[in-house]
């Protein structure tokens, strides 16, 4: 089968269908896809997050959360977002038909997730003892620690992930992201009952890993085997990659690993300058605002295949047209749960931690309302990557990066684990301004 037999099936050529319910709504079908899976790992995830925060306690739940977020910190820095690669550089050639070039580009992105996995454990390795005399890891904490570094690659699996989205696989996808959540879950109920302690639901963590990084190469691996277009990995090419591939991959590497500023990295600051207990309370407001965040997650991994394809077939004009309808519509969506937050902060904080977790109530409200600036700055990063625009993304994650930073080191000592939230709307804010001029500039 060829790529050509299977355009009805790809995103190059929508059906009749597709394209008569239009490109907006064509990305919220796609994000609802993503969604209808997601929406279960998000129940499961406030169970769990309960379950841990009322076993372990804030230092507890700390030490958990410090040592997942250093593991994705690592793979973050040593992925390539060979995904949006994948989608950028696949739905032309789809479109075109050229099979052998889009396995080419498959073999080219494959390759540099399993150089990006071993140079995650490396490094990981490496920087381990440093991190445990940071965050105050125990002793017997630190064995298991180093087990988390082996489990950092199978947090990189960018290729299968791209070849998914880029053949509207979003269901699917939903679905498998609930594997995670949904062992998390089961574990930390066993765990609960037996009043297991840190160790065991590091155990339990690190497995979730796995399975979550072993399952999307097994389903993308399996699209192209029915597609046909399965890469030949190892071995000589006559076809050298395209010059545009590396450096679209660098710049998107670089943003994203610029953008972990905005997640995983102020956790660690946290952690680090304020102690576990106040990592526990950031992460519980980080997570019951994640709730409202994934929407807006699956909404970016949406819009971007569908913005691609309207720049290669329409035009910027009308891709940024339909960016900001997008965007428009995914915060009146998002605008009234920020209002609920707000208004049941305490509720939430101490309903899923207990009382030890009060003192994360105006966290919560305050993460619940960066995520409308989230919304904007992930929509307007699709579409300018979906212009070819990778430089001026990097350009915005720097920009942003600097003051999120420079906004938590000044405020963190002075007004405490407060500043976390109020340093990641600052940075989404500056991102929002760089990302426009980039989308509108001729």
């Amino acid at each position: 089968m060829t790529i050509g037999e299977t355009q009805k099936e790809t995103p190059g050529k929508p059906g009749a269908e597709e394209r008569a319910r239009g490109p907006v709504r064509r990305i919220m079908a796609n994000a609802g896809k993503l969604l209808s899976g997601k929406a279960a790992g998000g129940v499961l995830s406030f169970a769990y997050l309960a379950i841990a925060a009322r076993g372990l306690g804030p230092e507890g739940m700390g030490a958990l959360v410090l040592a997942h977020a250093y593991a994705q910190v690592i793979a973050g820095v040593a992925r390539f977002q060979s995904w949006q690669a994948v989608i950028r550089f696949g739905a032309p050639l789809i479109r075109a038909g050229d099979e052998a070039r889009l396995k080419d580009l498959l073999r080219y992105t494959i390759r540099l997730d399993l150089l990006s996995g071993i140079a995650s454990v490396v490094i990981a390795l490496g920087l381990a003892p440093v991190a445990a005399r940071a965050f105050g890891w125990s002793e017997d904490i630190r064995g298991l620690i180093t087990v988390y570094c082996f489990a950092t690659p199978f947090l990189i699996a960018a290729t299968p992930t791209g070849v998914l989205r880029l053949y509207d696989k979003f269901k699917l996808l939903g679905w498998q992201l609930t594997l995670m959540p949904l062992i998390r879950f089961i574990g930390a109920i066993i765990l609960w009952l037996t009043e297991a302690n840190l160790g065991a639901f590091l155990i339990v963590w690190i497995a979730s890993v796995f399975v979550h990084g072993t399952s999307l190469w097994v389903l993308g691996w399996r699209e192209l085997r029915q597609k046909n277009q399965t890469p030949q990995i190892f071995g000589e090419t006559d076809r050298k990659p395209d010059k545009a591939w590396l450096p679209f991959m660098i710049k998107t590497n670089l943003s994203s690993s610029i953008d972990l500023m905005h997640n995983n990295v102020p956790i660690l600051i946290v952690g680090g300058v304020l102690g576990p207990a106040a990592a526990g309370l950031f992460k519980l407001a980080y997570n019951l605002a994640n709730v409202l965040a994934q929407p807006v997650t699956m909404f970016n991994h949406a819009s971007f295949p569908e913005l691609s394809k309207i720049e290669a077939e329409e035009g910027r004009h009308k891709m940024a047209k339909v960016a900001f309808q997008s965007i428009g519509t995914a915060i009146l969506i998002a605008a009234p749960i920020v209002g609920l937050y707000f208004l049941l902060r305490r509720p939430l904080a101490v309903g899923v931690g207990g009382e030890e977790f009060a003192a994360a109530a105006p966290l919560i409200a305050l993460m619940a309302f960066a995520q409308l600036f989230q919304i904007a700055s992930l929509g307007l990063e699709s579409a300018v990557l979906a212009r070819g625009r990778a430089g001026w993304a990097l350009t915005g994650q720097v920009a942003a990066a600097i003051a999120h930073l420079g906004f938590l080191f000044l405020m963190l000592t002075a007004v405490g684990v407060i500043a976390a939230p109020l340093a990641i709307m600052t940075g989404w804010a500056v991102l929002i301004v760089v990302l426009l001029v980039a989308l509108l500039k001729e």
